[in-house]
Formats: C-alpha cells, structure tokens, sequence
C-alpha cells in the first residue's frame, strides 16, 4: 500500500529544525534593529550639531560668546527646540522634539558651543524614551569628534 504523506517523525525533525533556525536568528535580528537605532540617534546628533554651527556663523554675538539669553563667557547652550528654524522636526504637544524617523527626544537636549582651553568646540546632549547620548555624566555633553555609538546608553 503506497500512502501519500509524511510521517509523525518526519513533521517533528522538521518542526526542530526550524525552531533551530529561528533561535539563532531572532538574536541577531534584535541586535540589526538596535543598531539601526543608535545610527539613528547618532546621525541626528550630528544633524543638530550642524544645525548649531549655522546659527553660531550667521550671528556674531553668538560667536563671540555675548549673546545674551544663550550664551555665557565661555559657552553658548541651543536647546534642540530652538534650532528648528525651518521646521526640520516637529515639537509634540509635551514639548519633545520627533525627527524625522519618529523618534522624541527630550525638550532638555542641547547642542553647546564652548570654549575649552583656547580651544572652540561643540558637543551634544541628546536624550530620547530608551537611550541618551552623554559621557559618563549626564551633566556634560559629547565633543563633537568623540560621537560614537559607545556614547549611547541605553
């Protein structure tokens, strides 16, 4: 007699093989999507520092550390709200900041332009719902040359 079908042993090493499979690759798609995340934060990061040299170059009260309101002898702080001159990110109605790919940021972030040892330098402070970008210390910002992905903390 010559059944059409498979076998009780056959569907389950089948069964196996894809449990196999997905075990190994569930991990490695997670790692992908946090990866893309913090590219994510990092290229917006940048974004905002870019956005911040803009307004540093075309006002020299800012560049010359005398802008009241922003500045003070030795740094100029932009709130990540106050770059948004031509409204490349919208201010959700708490008052945090969503760029482009959805993600908000904290109405606290801020790009600071400093002086550091006769040195002019700018550095970031961004902080979204599951990571911010800081050095070890949440009160001081990321040097512009220093922004990688270990600056992310989850």
């Amino acid at each position: 007699m010559n059944k059409k079908g498979f076998t009780l042993t056959e569907l389950l090493a089948v069964i196996a093989i894809i449990g196999i499979i997905s075990l190994i690759a569930i991990p490695n798609i997670v790692n992908i999507s946090e990866n893309v995340k913090k590219d994510n934060m990092l290229n917006d990061a940048k974004r905002f520092i870019s956005l911040a040299k803009l307004a540093v170059n075309s006002d020299y009260d800012i560049k010359n550390f005398s802008k009241s309101g922003v500045c003070t002898s030795t740094a100029c702080t932009f709130y990540i709200a106050d770059l948004n001159e031509n409204g490349d990110f919208k201010i959700n109605e708490t008052g945090n900041i969503i760029d482009v790919d959805g993600l908000s940021y904290n109405s606290s972030s801020y790009v600071r332009y400093k002086k550091e040892n006769d040195e002019l330098k700018y550095c970031i402070y961004l902080k979204s719902e599951k990571r911010y970008l800081s050095s070890a210390s949440a009160a001081n910002c990321v040097n512009e040359e220093l922004l990688t992905d270990r600056n992310i903390v989850k």
